[in-house]
């Protein structure tokens, strides 16, 4: 229990350090999964979504954050940690329009067209993807791609 709550007082403590830096967000890939988004270092990023909430969200969002979106707080922060920052900047291929930073869960996050974009722990190196389509339906996680749409290919 005191591990756990160490971790997440650090994760905080990274959050806070980190909103004041610029970020950069960028489009990896690899054969199975094609195209994604990952930040300057080549870490891929992902969204949370809840597959039962019908969206009334416009296709192209470049403002605010999905109706569907489902919030990562608390022990989900250690294993999932978000992307924050004050300013964001679109590498070669995505869409700068899309990209934005937006309050979600009390910070202000990194945004892909509506989706707050979050690292998975357990991608180790640049370029793992483990945390592609883990979670419990109807909550899954998932990578994005370019256009901003999910990317839903199984592992």
């Amino acid at each position: 229990m005191l591990k756990k709550l160490l971790a997440l007082v650090l994760v905080c403590l990274a959050f806070a350090a980190a909103q004041d830096a610029p970020v950069s967000v960028m489009v990896g890939q690899n054969d199975k999964l094609g195209s994604f988004l990952v930040d300057a270092e080549g870490n891929a990023l992902y969204m949370f979504i809840n597959e039962e909430v019908t969206s009334e969200d416009p296709e192209r969002m470049t403002s605010g954050v999905r109706s569907n979106a489902v919030s990562c707080t608390e022990g989900c922060l250690v294993a999932w940690p978000p992307l924050v920052g004050a300013s964001v900047q679109a590498g070669e291929g995505l869409d700068a329009e899309l990209l934005y930073t937006a309050e979600f869960d009390g910070a202000m996050m990194v945004v892909y067209n509506g989706w707050p974009l979050y690292y998975f722990a357990k991608d180790e190196a640049a370029g793992d993807t483990n945390g592609q389509g883990k979670g419990k339906a109807p909550t899954i996680w998932y990578l994005i791609n370019p256009d901003g749409s999910l990317n839903k290919t199984a592992m």
